[in-house]
């Protein structure tokens, strides 16, 4: 599992005119890989877990039954809330990770996180590209 070639995701803006919500497509599935659904994610670098996907989206996929318990977040308005988590496989391009998803009412809006970003070894370079890239190392 894991794929570390040449590979560029393009992102866009749902809205062009409200250039804030870089969203990327990907597929996601449960971790037994029997439910999978492509979903559209908002590329957020504020939001630090895997994913955070909608409850519709989140039993669509049966997370539900890979529960590994909850956990206590704050908003980004500093709110408390309380989020389902479970494990979830997410393909993006040739490369596919491990990582966690979030849930809990209310949510609107799926977002693709710090962590995704990390173990897929993507970085996000905004505005003028508007491309997820594999990040490369600086040669000496």
């Amino acid at each position: 599992m894991g794929y570390h070639g040449e590979s560029a995701v393009k992102t866009f803006f749902v809205n062009e005119k409200l250039n804030y919500e870089p969203v990327v497509e990907v597929l996601i599935g449960n971790p037994l890989g029997d439910r999978v659904s492509t979903e559209r994610l908002i590329v957020d670098t504020g939001f630090q877990g895997g994913v955070l996907l909608t409850l519709k989206t989140y039993l669509k996929l049966n997370l539900n039954l890979f529960e590994e318990g909850k956990v206590l977040a704050k908003t980004a308005t500093g709110a408390p809330v309380e989020l389902r988590v479970s494990r979830v496989k997410l393909r993006i391009n040739q490369a596919e990770i491990l990582c966690h998803a979030y849930t809990t009412l209310n949510v609107r809006k799926q977002l693709l996180g710090r962590e995704a970003l990390r173990k897929l070894k993507l970085t996000y370079d905004p505005p003028e590209t508007l491309e997820i890239k594999p990040k490369t190392r600086d040669i000496p």
